[in-house]
């Protein structure tokens, strides 16, 4: 039977964490079953058995991580082995026998009671609360579970830790008392000695010259106590790959930053209209109306939908737009895969269905991959206008801002009106396109949002 090792859920996958194992050693796995659940550097998923067979050993433990194709347990003993038969049980030596200090005989085996590990890995919990029980210590089996069955999900560990946070600080360590006085300088004790009386000087030695006290000697400078050693989480996959990959793009990729305002106004109104009596899945927000003019810009400005090579630039065939899911555990970016030929409701329908996916701990890696342009959207959280970094190899990423009601002249009159306005940032690398196209591009998707009917019919 072959190892069981990690596999790789994706083109730049380099390791997985074991998050828990569903099985534990002595457990009959078959082919297909899932046996385990890791965590990648996008994603929690589990894992499925390659072969059926007797799991003999867990090479890799909970928490721990492993480069992919590395051994994390195996079946039977591993490589068709089987596993190693166990000793034959030692008859027991009589009583009046002499004690030695050699290791008793393995007796007979025994059932395993299964260890305070095995008994968290049974505790039903969403996979996100496992990964913050296990960032923050907490041991499951002192958190009580309020989803359905008794599943601990993710307020069950913030509750947990909101209630862990009022306990009493521990008391801080006592001041260090004084050095003791030493004794010339202590008060004396009981009846001073009286001191003799001095010598009357010599009238004919003469005076010894005055000498000058010695410099009193500055203060010692008092250091400030050490401040508090703070708490240190440990990253995740995810944050680790968002750290190394928004590092190498702010390094490498010489970024231009290009705005625009857009009226929101027509749009506004179409949504509102279009989305009248429709059943709240079939509705689309503004940022699916976003995606959908970006898809139809990305066509005029191919340059935009493309990415940098040693040997040029690389202009690719489909556009596949990511949009940015803001998640506890970091932000991830799921892609709408051939927007050049969606509808606007086509676009609303797969943007719910992956961010459904991706705030549930769901999502699988393939849908993670192959984004030629990234939309990211923080108008929901009062944001007016930002930048973004561009994910490798992608060649832009536009930041999408709130809407504001705000006056503004209406046209070249100098009649003041009500407007909805939109902050519209592109982020593109500069050796793929330079700032006059950027601004041509952002000036195209301005156009299609403010005469929205263009995003119905094409």
């Amino acid at each position: 039977m072959p190892d069981i090792t990690m596999p790789k859920m994706g083109f730049d996958m380099q390791e997985g964490t074991i998050v828990r194992w569903l099985k534990k050693p002595g457990d009959e796995v078959r082919r297909g079953e899932p046996i385990a659940e890791i965590e990648t550097d996008k994603v929690t998923i589990e894992i499925e058995a390659f072969a059926s067979g007797i799991l003999t050993e867990i090479v890799v433990q909970e928490g721990q991580s492993a480069p992919v194709n590395a051994v994390i347990a195996r079946l039977d003993g591993g490589n068709g082995a089987q596993a190693p038969a166990p000793a034959a049980p030692v008859a027991e030596a009589p009583a009046a026998s002499a004690p030695t200090t050699e290791a008793p005989a393995p007796a007979a085996p025994q059932p395993v009671a299964e260890t305070p590990a095995a008994d968290a890995g049974e505790i039903r919990a969403s996979p996100l609360a496992r990964r913050l029980a296990r960032e923050h210590g907490i041991d499951l089996r002192q958190v009580r579970g309020t989803g359905p069955g008794g599943r601990i999900v993710k307020e069950d560990i913030e509750a947990y830790l909101a209630a862990r946070g009022t306990s009493p600080a521990p008391a801080p360590a006592p001041a260090p008392s004084p050095a003791p006085v030493a004794p010339a300088q202590a008060a004396p004790a009981l009846a001073p000695t009286p001191a003799a009386p001095a010598p009357a000087p010599t009238p004919a030695a003469p005076l010894p010259a005055p000498v000058a006290p010695p410099p009193t000697p500055a203060p010692a400078p008092v250091s400030a106590p050490p401040a508090a050693a703070g708490v240190v989480t440990p990253l995740s996959n995810m944050r680790k790959t968002i750290a190394r990959r928004m590092l190498q793009s702010w390094q490498q990729f010489p970024h231009i930053f290009v705005s625009i305002e857009v009226d929101m106004g027509a749009a506004l109104a179409l949504r509102a209209q279009a989305n009248a009596g429709r059943a709240k899945e079939e509705q689309f927000s503004v940022n699916d109306m976003v995606v959908k003019a970006c898809a139809g810009a990305l066509l005029a400005f191919p340059n935009l939908n493309a990415s940098y090579g040693d040997e040029g630039i690389i202009r690719h065939p489909t556009v596949n737009i990511a949009i940015a899911v803001a998640l506890e555990s970091g932000l991830m970016a799921p892609v709408i895969t051939n927007c050049q030929d969606r509808s606007l409701g086509s676009i609303a329908r797969e943007a719910k269905r992956l961010v459904a996916l991706a705030r549930e701990g769901k999502i699988t890696p393939d849908l993670l991959q192959g984004g030629t342009f990234t939309v990211s959207n923080l108008g929901m959280y009062g944001i007016t206008e930002f930048t973004s970094i561009i994910t490798p190899p992608q060649a832009a990423s536009l930041a999408v801002g709130a809407i504001r009601r705000v006056p503004a002249f209406k046209d070249d009159s100098d009649e003041v009106v009500a407007k909805h306005l939109m902050m519209l940032t592109l982020s593109a690398d500069h050796r793929v396109t330079d700032g006059a196209e950027a601004a041509l591009f952002l000036n195209e998707v301005k156009r299609l949002l403010e005469q929205p009917l263009a995003l119905l019919v094409g």
